[in-house]
């Protein structure tokens, strides 16, 4: 699709408006001619938006079978057509208006009690095969989830995704339906060990691309232990095991083996090999994945011939297949596959290549790539793959998340992901059956039916992550999962400094919120000490909102923005002094509100340092992040609120 251009707008906005008022005529006839139906506006609605906002189930019929229009098809807020069928609400606005800052078009249209949908919901639901209560949205995953992998063993799904220098180390969720996921614990959890090993480590590197696979009654996690290009060993391979797939895992077995995106295959005769990059290159390992057998060995390059990594094997119906992400890991990511009928080749690539790739330029998700394909219990095929949601097309806030879509086998034996037509918006959920029993509430967007949940009681340091390692000298988490932070005395630009902690940004828009508690009387809280949250990328950006004591019995609040090596923004207001604070932030894309004590203090707009894009220096492959931090050598408290 494409946002209208000078020449076709005012043939779109006609036909919007013949749509919006139920012209059946003039649609058809500027379908005719003076509309070109991939055109959209500037919120990338398309002309079936119009026409489900309008009410014309003759209209709505009509672009669906005769034109091809996808009801669903989302907008840049990630709101379909399906969705405005099922938005009618009595009393107030359709679900989605609650939550995103949609425009007035969308509140005059769905909040008006004149129109029944019913009608069009119903054809759409008979069109599609399935209703909204029955659906998931992509990213299953939101917010940092890269590079995911995955494994079933029964009836159980286990994923993994890129941690880089947080610790602790290589997330593992759960789920039942391959929606709904639940983070149940971590593959690195010894602070000792991640002291040594990601203590050093510029931001963006660390722990990359981690595989987990299932072999002999164990888990095995293995990733790549990215290191500073001043290292003697700039890339290296880790391996680690767990009955448990929660933990506690083994301490990592390290190869000093070049090359990035390991994973792990067994084959029919019990062998066992690692795969790298570039391409796919092929080493035997021992059952146990501690020693290397034999010289990596090239056995595919791929489709595209540009960065082709992230390679998995699979075997099916004799043939081995090869799945890479190629096309480097911006626009233009891709997945494709090869195969062989023997495993060291030679491999042949697929017709269809790339089986997976975002070809819409205006699309909401973008970036999609890096998949592992995972079979269910009962012989379908799904793949998992990283994608990235862009603001105005180009700030990719939220790092790279997680999306799922089934995998279809062509009659000569080829996969292809959603049928080839790129990252599906609304689908049907892979498991109906556990609909009501392992997930969250579906039928509005801002649920997104798949949102990961955080059992931090059970989750080691309550679910907060630490920069390299947790330094209990300096934070400490506390039974209720409170979080007691002392300053080191160094600012958050040092990637020595310990004295902070984050949480993952849940979304485009949301709202978080932390307490902060002095424990000390404030006549000793020292001049010019910060203390209070952080919108955190990495060293190099950052914005603080803080607490800070000016002079005698002065006290300010602090809003510091940090962009590459200095402070480029520095705004303070007066307040009165407390025990306590409530910081909150809300965040609309590219806007942050800050808010302290119900009392909002500023708005700021363009925040884009945050963003993987907002800044070219180092590994930007994170994503936002928001905690607590402190810049001196005293001592508060902490607690998540949202």
């Amino acid at each position: 699709m494409n946002v209208y251009s000078m020449k076709t707008r005012k043939g779109f906005e006609e036909g919007a408006e013949a749509a919006l008022r139920g012209d059946y005529e003039a649609v058809k006839q500027k379908t005719f001619h003076g509309i070109n139906l991939e055109d959209t506006d500037d919120n990338a609605r398309s002309l079936l938006h119009y026409a489900v906002l309008g009410a014309n189930l003759e209209i709505v019929k009509y672009l669906v079978l005769n034109c091809q229009m996808d009801p669903c098809f989302a907008d840049k807020w990630l709101i379909t057509p399906y969705d405005l069928s099922n938005g009618q609400r009595e009393d107030s606005s359709p679900a989605f208006c609650d939550i995103y800052n949609v425009d007035d078009l969308y509140y005059k249209y769905c909040i008006s009690r004149e129109y029944d949908r019913r009608p069009i919901y119903d054809f759409f639901r008979e069109y599609l095969g399935f209703g909204i209560e029955d659906c998931y949205r992509n990213p299953v995953l939101r917010s940092f989830h890269a590079d995911p992998s995955i494994v079933r063993v029964e009836d159980d799904y286990y994923m993994v995704n890129s941690s880089f220098v947080y610790f602790p180390g290589i997330p593992i969720s759960h789920s039942r339906d391959l929606v709904n996921w639940e983070l149940v614990g971590y593959a690195i959890t010894d602070p000792s060990w991640a002291k040594e090993h990601l203590g050093n480590l510029e931001g963006g590197r660390g722990f990359w691309a981690p595989d987990i696979s299932y072999h002999d009654g164990r888990f095995y996690i293995c990733a790549t232990l990215r290191n500073n290009d001043d290292m003697e060993y700039p890339q290296t391979q880790i391996v680690t095991s767990s009955k448990d797939p929660k933990g506690p895992y083994d301490i990592p077995v390290i190869h000093n083996i070049s090359g990035i995106d390991p994973s792990l295959f067994t084959d029919d005769d019990g062998k066992r090999y690692m795969l790298l990059n570039r391409g796919a290159c092929l080493m035997e390992v021992t059952s146990d994945g501690k020693k290397i057998l034999s010289k990596p060995e090239m056995i595919a390059y791929g489709y595209s011939g540009h960065a082709p990594e992230g390679p998995h094997l699979i075997k099916k119906d004799g043939y081995y297949y090869c799945f890479l992400a190629e096309g480097g890991t911006g626009r233009g990511h891709m997945i494709t596959v090869l195969r062989s009928k023997n495993l060291r080749g030679p491999y042949e690539n697929c017709p269809y290549n790339p089986i997976m790739t975002q070809k819409d330029p205006i699309a909401p998700i973008q970036c999609c790539g890096h998949g592992k394909p995972v079979m269910t219990q009962d012989g379908r095929w799904y793949m998992v793959y990283l994608c990235e949601r862009m603001i105005d097309g180009k700030w990719g806030m939220l790092g790279r998340e997680t999306s799922l879509d089934e995998i279809t086998w062509t009659l000569d034996g080829w996969p292809l992901v959603n049928n080839r037509r790129g990252p599906s918006y609304l689908s049907k959920l892979p498991f109906a059956n556990l609909k009501d029993t392992a997930r969250t509430n579906n039928s509005a967007v801002k649920s997104n039916a798949g949102s990961i949940r955080l059992q931090s009681s059970k989750l080691p340091y309550g679910g907060w992550l630490f920069s390299r390692t947790y330094d209990k000298d300096f934070v400490k988490v506390r039974d209720d999962d409170t979080l007691e932070v002392k300053g080191d005395a160094l600012d958050l630009c040092d990637i020595r400094c310990r004295s902070f902690a984050v949480v993952n940004q849940k979304d485009l828009v949301c709202k978080d919120e932390i307490l902060m508690e002095i424990p000390f009387d404030k006549k000793k809280m020292p001049f010019g000490e910060e203390s209070g949250i952080v919108l955190y990328y990495d060293e190099n950006s950052y914005i603080k909102f803080a607490i800070r004591r000016d002079c005698e019995d002065e006290y300010s609040t602090i809003i510091k923005e940090h962009r590459d090596d200095k402070y480029v923004r520095e705004n303070a207001y007066k307040i009165e002094f407390n025990d306590q604070y409530i910081f909150t932030v809300i965040t609309n894309e590219l806007k942050r509100t800050f808010i302290l004590n119900g009392q909002e203090i500023a708005t700021l707009s363009d925040v884009t340092g945050i963003c993987s894009e907002g800044l070219i220096k180092g590994k930007r492959f994170t994503g936002a992040t928001i905690g607590a931090y402190v810049f001196g050598r005293s001592t508060y408290l902490f607690k998540k609120m949202i």
